[in-house]
């Protein structure tokens, strides 16, 4: 009998093409801490990734090789230097900024508009949605969330940004989904082509075993992980869907980062069934 040591397999980064920055963002409660905060102007805001650390990872990628930068986290349009946040990104490469329609109405959709205004670069914005009818959305997403996202997308839509609706589901029929988002769309003249949607895995379901050895094809493989890091404030990430997890941390900055990735968590196995990257711009 012979004692063997199973390993994750790994995968190795190719090229960083795509960098993911999380802007998460929570508003403090206290009305007199706020007030005390904001004249103690020497002392900054340690919970929530700052511009100045933002352009020092910046000055560190190589520009010719970065294709898009994504903002993502929790309220990330509300982080206080949100819009030179954007401006600082849109010198490096076009933006995709996630949301889940939150912070996105008429006003900010025509100042988004004018800064895109000022440069090559472009803006695109993917809308959290997981289904076309309001009840069964609310049900998975919360209440209330059908209607905002669908408030984001007309907003955007109005000033001509072409939105791309990012759903979260298990279900294989695909096909039914995208029809039922284009009826939707039509009613308020948004119109949908296959770009305009796209898949997510739901890492929320599944309980796959995160022991991968022998079942995923490395060379036919193309994930989020070979071609992309994410950016917080606890450091960098190999993916955003292990943001904050141990085992997909590579390192404290973009100076000095592993290129390595071991596919051992559970997301990692919902992520290696498709074998195809799921959050970057698969257009590039």
């Amino acid at each position: 009998m012979y004692n063997s040591i199973v390993q994750a397999q790994c995968v190795n980064l190719d090229e960083l093409n795509h960098l993911f920055i999380d802007l998460s963002y929570t508003k403090q409660q206290d009305k007199t801490f706020n007030v005390y905060r904001s004249r103690c102007f020497n002392q900054k805001n340690k919970k929530y990734l700052q511009i100045d650390e933002i352009r020092d990872a910046l000055s560190s990628i190589d520009k010719n090789v970065l294709r898009y930068i994504y903002l993502i986290g929790e309220n990330s349009m509300s982080h206080p230097e949100f819009n030179h946040i954007l401006r600082l990104c849109l010198n490096y490469s076009s933006v995709t900024i996630f949301s889940d329609g939150s912070c996105i109405n008429d006003k900010k959709s025509r100042f988004l508009k004018r800064v895109e205004d000022e440069g090559s670069n472009e803006i695109i914005f993917k809308i959290f949605i997981n289904h076309f009818d309001e009840k069964t959305n609310d049900e998975i997403a919360g209440r209330g969330s059908f209607r905002k996202a669908l408030h984001a997308i007309t907003s955007l839509n109005k000033y001509g940004f072409n939105p791309i609706l990012t759903i979260k589901t298990n279900n294989s029929n695909y096909n039914d989904l995208m029809q039922g988002f284009i009826e939707l769309g039509k009613k308020f003249k948004f119109e949908t082509d296959d770009i305009n949607f796209s898949f997510v895995p739901d890492e929320k379901v599944g309980n796959q075993n995160s022991d991968l050895q022998g079942k995923i094809n490395i060379v036919k493989a193309d994930y989020d992980c070979m071609h992309s890091r994410t950016l917080s404030k606890s450091g960098v990430y190999s993916c955003p869907q292990l943001l904050n997890d141990y085992r997909g941390r590579c390192g404290a900055s973009l100076k000095d980062y592993s290129k390595k990735t071991y596919l051992e968590t559970e997301r990692c196995s919902i992520c290696a069934k498709s074998c195809n990257c799921t959050y970057v711009n698969k257009w590039s």
